[in-house]
């Protein structure tokens, strides 16, 4: 049986180094539940940010989602931002046409 489109336009598109994660996520998601999602896989793929608290008490979504409106990014020619520390890494949310988590670790 074929996996249905919908199934697969939920998943995010991105890429990963060794010090590197980047994932894309479709409008409209929930930017707290992006960002959650992405630190999650960074404490699978690097093993030592275990020993930080858990992803969702790091992140508080209330904040996180207040700092992006719902209203579409062609309006305007800034693109929303915000960049946090988390562990030894950089996160860094670019809210556009889609949702762009990127955590960089450092080396």
């Amino acid at each position: 049986m074929a996996e249905s489109s919908s199934h697969r336009e939920s998943r995010p598109e991105g890429w990963s180094t060794d010090s590197l994660i980047i994932r894309e996520f479709d409008r409209p998601v929930c930017v707290s539940e992006a960002v959650i999602e992405t630190l999650m896989e960074a404490v699978e793929y690097w093993p030592d940010f275990n020993r930080s608290p858990p992803v969702f008490e790091f992140v508080d979504a209330d904040k996180l989602d207040g700092l992006f409106k719902t209203r579409a990014v062609d309006e305007t020619s800034h693109m929303p931002s915000v960049e946090f520390l988390f562990q030894h890494a950089l996160v860094t949310v670019l809210y556009g046409s889609t949702v762009r988590v990127i955590v960089e670790r450092d080396a």
